[in-house]
């Protein structure tokens, strides 16, 4: 072969290089910049990516934690990661040795989601519980199985599980959702609905983030509960694109006034779009990203949300109309967020402060201990919500929505004597005319032989001539 000849090869096998090094340099994402000048600068680059490569294998196994957990703490309104579990090595394994053999060596609390079995391996998922992943990452070959074989462990991050239900869990779903919901208030509860008992227990894992399983219990609502008036999608993990398919519940005949989708994380206001068909007079936002986007401008957010929603009357618990009456100068579309009254200040006898808060629930714990606790039903609005959720036996979770259904809660509810000296107080003043207030403590409740931990949080508003709340969460345990 003559020179000639050889060169243009040598060219060919350059070029040829040149392409290579450019397309692994794309893939993992070091950069285009630097192109290779000849053959000894692209086999140099390419040493390079070989090295790179290697190092991103090692995150891959070995997981790169404390980068993990530093951006993990830098996103506050980040969606909680979920972690998918595969445990390998002889047959697979049975769901109570495993989860019993993990937790004999962690001592992180971890909960344990969707157990299955693909060919030899036992998986199960993790949600937003990055110590729990680390620690239970850290065990494999560490732990044998009941046949003696060394368990091969295998942590890595996962996209939110997207697992259609068959025929008989769907079943159990609308098991479930027959329980959860109030044929009085023609309520339906969904409130972290993957977390149920009985569906943990079924190793179904329900997400609603999931378009796949979105999809399946909108036709159970649309097939089972017709004249559906009051929805809770609470804390679900949902985005904005999850309620897509929302707007396939809509008829001509749609009776819901009332939906919850709090503590998720829709980040814009595209999530009005399919739920603005609906007759909707009030609406929860609350501790999603969005809100936190209008934090100092609340009027506008108020205002983009009713341009949307015409018949809204309460956004987040605040009465819409009254809100922007008092705080939309004329021929302004958008004005700077109030200032929270202080003390001795109130510009507005609709104005909540800290020292009205504290009377109002000085008054309440003086009544909820007495035979007259009945009467309690007065500090509430008559469309108030008062949801319980107990792990005690003696009280039953349930939500009550109406002055009539929580004047039976609180007649039917056992006996109680609070310990006032293990009480925490926490109030915020969401606006003028809104106050979150949080107690804490301990309680002996009849019929229970130890001490009862709860955590009271009331959403409380300015009505008629005083305070009443207008939701309420109890939590027992």
């Amino acid at each position: 072969m003559g020179r000639r000849s050889k060169r243009r090869q040598g060219r060919g096998q350059q070029d040829n290089n040149s392409f290579t090094v450019l397309e692994e340099l794309e893939a993992i994402d070091i950069g285009d910049e630097e192109k290779p000048r000849n053959a000894k600068h692209a086999a140099k680059i390419r040493k390079r990516i070989k090295k790179q490569l290697k190092k991103e294998k090692q995150k891959e196994k070995y997981g790169n934690r404390n980068v993990a957990k530093e951006k993990e703490s830098n996103a506050p309104n980040r969606h909680p990661g979920w972690h998918l579990v595969t445990v390998s090595g002889g047959a697979p394994v049975e769901k109570n040795f495993l989860f019993t053999s993990i937790g004999n060596y962690v001592e992180v609390e971890f909960q344990p989601l969707g157990f299955h079995k693909v060919d030899n391996m036992s998986c199960f998922y993790l949600e937003g519980n990055g110590e729990a992943a680390d620690a239970i990452r850290g065990l494999t070959k560490r732990i044998q199985g009941p046949d003696g074989s060394v368990l091969k462990i295998g942590v890595c991050n996962s996209p939110p599980p997207d697992f259609l239900l068959n025929t008989d869990q769907l079943q159990v779903l609308k098991e479930v959702m027959a329980r959860r919901f109030d044929s009085t208030s023609c309520l339906l509860n969904l409130t972290n609905l993957h977390l149920d008992d009985l569906l943990i227990e079924k190793d179904m894992l329900v997400t609603l983030s999931s378009p796949g399983i979105m999809k399946q219990v909108l036709r159970l609502i649309k097939e089972n509960i017709p004249h559906l008036k009051a929805l809770s999608l609470s804390k679900n993990g949902l985005r904005s694109s999850s309620l897509k398919m929302f707007q396939d519940l809509h008829n001509s005949s749609s009776e819901l006034n009332a939906l919850n989708l709090g503590h998720n994380y829709i980040t814009d206001m595209l999530v009005l779009r399919f739920i603005k068909m609906f007759p909707l007079t009030e609406l929860n936002l609350e501790a999603n990203p969005v809100v936190n986007n209008f934090k100092k401008n609340p009027v506008k957010y108020i205002n983009l949300v009713k341009k949307e929603l015409k018949s809204l009357k309460l956004l987040d618990s605040v009465d819409v109309d009254a809100y922007l009456a008092e705080n939309t100068k004329e021929k302004e579309q958008v004005i700077q967020p109030p200032k929270l009254q202080h003390e001795g200040t109130a510009s507005s006898s609709s104005a909540i402060t800290e020292p009205m808060v504290r009377t109002f629930l000085e008054q309440y714990y003086n009544l909820i201990d007495t035979q007259e606790r009945s009467n309690l039903v007065a500090a509430y609005t008559p469309d108030a919500v008062l949801e319980i959720k107990s792990a005690i036996g003696a009280v039953g979770s349930c939500v009550f929505l109406g002055q009539s259904k929580i004047s039976e809660a609180l007649t039917s509810l056992p006996a109680t004597k609070h310990e006032h000296s293990t009480f925490s107080l926490d109030v915020k003043l969401v606006n003028p005319g809104n106050a979150v207030a949080v107690v804490q403590g301990q309680c002996q409740v009849a019929g229970v032989e130890s001490v009862v931990a709860f955590s009271r949080t009331m959403n409380i508003i300015p009505y008629n001539a005083g305070l009443c709340c207008s939701q309420e969460l109890l939590e027992m345990r």
